[in-house]
């Protein structure tokens, strides 16, 4: 949530909840709103916005409208597996089991393609200022895709690769985000080693090393001005918090 007062939750019901931090060992429950019995797939918050992605039916979306959360037109595209709000909320990413990376203004914008790739998109992260994506796929890569200027929507401008094989069902735990004010990547690990890639050369900087028979299955970053963090989280429960590699 905005000012990190609290966290917004989608449930395996379709119940979408708020946790709201009274005190420092205190949280409050609220839930917000009832998407539907349908088997959902992923959600996005922003603010006043919430869109959830079905399978079947596309994304419905929801807007805080005079106190009460009020549907809005539906995205009807379907398959859909990985939303992110961008625009400060007027629009939406949306990444496809096919490999189509589209956009859409919010509540009546036009569904336009921006990108088709070879694999299932499983992950979207937008950087701070909003220009382009992190677009994580099936068979170990990543893509950086411009998602704003009109000369660069929807072109790939790096790739961080794992392995050759795109076609490969095989996935890391964790879709790539950014992190260090946006000039590294998080992506992959190696053993235990969470890797660093140089956002712009495409190169991995630096492994973060977990320890022996650690895997690397969650991870967040946090920038804000002077404060840049990295926290991780294993397979085996090892939550570690890091400052992120400097680029040059």
């Amino acid at each position: 949530m905005s000012d990190d007062v609290g966290v917004v939750s989608l449930g395996r019901d379709g119940v979408i909840s708020k946790w709201t931090r009274t005190n420092q060992n205190h949280w409050q429950w609220a839930k917000l709103l009832d998407a539907g019995k349908e088997d959902s797939i992923c959600f996005t918050y922003r603010r006043d916005r919430i869109a959830v992605a079905f399978p079947r039916i596309g994304v419905k979306v929801w807007i805080w409208i005079k106190g009460t959360w009020q549907p809005q037109r539906s995205i009807l595209r379907q398959n859909v597996t990985s939303i992110q709000f961008v625009e400060d909320g007027e629009a939406l990413i949306g990444g496809t089991s096919d490999g189509v990376l589209w956009h859409c203004q919010v509540p009546n914008g036009t569904l336009r393609a921006y990108t088709f790739l070879k694999a299932k998109v499983y992950h979207l992260d937008v950087n701070t200022s909003g220009t382009h994506a992190l677009v994580s796929q099936a068979g170990g890569r990543a893509h950086l895709v411009g998602i704003q200027q009109m000369d660069h929507k929807g072109k790939i401008e790096q790739v961080y690769a794992m392995n050759g094989d795109s076609s490969s069902e095989q996935r890391p735990s964790f879709g790539a985000v950014f992190a260090g004010g946006c000039k590294t990547v998080l992506f992959g690990s190696v053993e235990s080693n969470l890797l660093v890639w140089d956002k712009a050369k495409g190169e991995v900087i630096c492994g973060l090393d977990h320890g022996d028979s650690e895997q690397v299955q969650a991870i967040a970053s946090f920038d804000r001005g002077p404060n840049a963090y990295i926290v991780t989280g294993t397979k085996r429960g090892l939550l570690s918090w890091w400052k992120p590699p400097m680029v040059e």
